[in-house]
C-alpha cells in the first residue's frame, strides 16, 4: 500500500470537520468580522468619515490578535494530541514516516485555517459593500491576502510547536507563550535594548537596527504589510507609548524614510515583511520536525 503525507492531510481535515473544529472556527471568525465592521467607526479616537479602507484598517487592528488566536487553536494540538492519545503509534504502524506525519498535519491544519478565513472574508466583503461602499478590488484583495498569510503563519508556528512538544502543556507554552511575548514584551524589550545601547529612548530618529528588530515581530510585519495595502495606519493592540515621539507627530513624519539616516535598506522595505511572515511559519516547522524525528514516543 502506497501512502503519503497527502493521506494524513486529508484525514486530518476530515477529522477537523467532523469534530466541528472547522465550523466552530468559521462561526467565531465570521462573528468577529461582523462585530468589527459594524463598530468600525468606534475604533478611531476622533469622529471621522469612515470609508471602506479605513474600516478595514480598524478590522486589521483587531485581527492582529484574533486571527493568530484562531490559528493557534487550529494547530497547537495537531501532533501532540495524537501523540498523547496513543493514536500516533497506530498512524506510524502504517508506512508513514514521521516527516509524512508533520507535513500532513501541517497541510491539514493550513487547510482548516485557510477555509475558515476564506469563508469569513467572503462574508466580510458583503458587509463592507453594504456598510461602507464598494472598496477598491485590489485593496480588498490585498487586505484578505495579508490576513490569510497571518493566519497561515501562526498555524504553521502552532504545528511546529505541537511537533516539538511532548505534552499538551508544553505545546501551549511554546505556541500561546510565543504569541503573548510578541504582543506584550517584544516592543518593551527592543526599546530597552536601544536605551541600553544608546542611553536614550528611540525618537523620531533612531538606529536602523532598532527598526530591524521591531519588524522581525510577525505582528509588526502584518501591520506594515496591511497598512501599505490599505494606505492607512494599522496600530498595535495594545499600543505601548515607549518611544520618545510626540503624540501629535504626523503620519508622514513617522514614515520610515524620515526616521533613519540614508536610504531605506531592502530588508526594511514593506514587501520584506512577507519574508518575515514566511520565516515565522517555516522555521518552527523545521525545528519541530527535527525534534519530533528524534523523539521517543514511548
Amino acid at each position: 500500500m502506497t501512502v503519503s503525507w497527502r493521506d494524513v492531510a486529508r484525514k486530518d481535515f476530515e477529522d477537523a470537520a467532523r469534530s466541528r473544529l472547522l465550523w466552530g472556527l468559521v462561526f467565531v471568525f465570521v462573528a468577529f468580522l461582523v462585530m468589527s465592521l459594524l463598530s468600525a467607526e468606534q475604533l478611531f479616537p476622533e469622529p471621522v468619515t469612515v470609508g471602506a479602507a479605513m474600516a478595514l484598517s480598524g478590522v486589521a487592528m483587531l485581527a492582529q490578535l484574533f486571527v493568530p488566536g484562531i490559528a493557534l487553536v487550529a494547530g497547537y494540538m495537531s501532533v501532540v494530541g495524537e501523540r498523547r492519545s496513543g493514536s500516533l503509534r497506530v498512524l506510524l504502524s502504517y508506512p508513514f514516516s514521521r516527516g509524512d506525519v508533520v507535513a500532513g498535519k501541517l497541510a491539514g491544519r493550513l487547510l482548516v485555517t485557510g477555509t475558515a478565513l476564506t469563508i469569513g472574508f467572503a462574508v466580510a466583503s458583503v458587509l463592507v459593500v453594504a456598510l461602507y461602499g464598494v472598496p477598491d478590488v485590489a485593496t480588498f484583495a490585498g487586505f484578505v491576502a495579508t490576513g490569510v498569510l497571518l493566519g497561515l503563519t501562526f498555524t504553521a508556528l502552532a504545528v511546529g510547536g505541537s511537533a516539538a512538544a511532548s505534552t499538551q502543556g508544553r505545546a501551549r507554552t511554546l505556541t500561546i507563550g510565543s504569541f503573548v511575548g510578541m504582543v506584550f514584551f517584544w516592543k518593551p524589550v527592543i526599546v530597552g535594548i536601544h536605551y541600553a545601547a544608546t542611553g536614550s529612548l528611540p525618537g523620531i530618529r533612531a538606529e536602523t537596527w532598532y527598526f530591524v528588530l521591531k519588524r522581525l515581530n510577525p505582528l509588526e510585519a502584518y501591520r506594515v504589510l496591511t497598512g501599505a495595502v490599505l494606505d492607512e495606519r494599522v496600530d498595535a493592540v495594545p499600543e505601548f507609548p515607549l518611544e520618545d515621539v510626540p503624540a501629535t507627530a504626523s503620519a508622514e513624519t513617522l514614515e520610515l524614510s524620515n526616521r533613519i539616516a540614508g536610504e531605506v535598506p531592502f530588508y526594511l522595505a514593506d514587501w520584506f515583511s512577507v519574508v518575515v511572515l514566511l520565516a515565522w511559519g517555516l522555521v518552527p516547522v523545521v525545528v519541530g520536525y527535527w525534534r519530533f524525528e528524534d523523539a521517543d514516543l514511548g
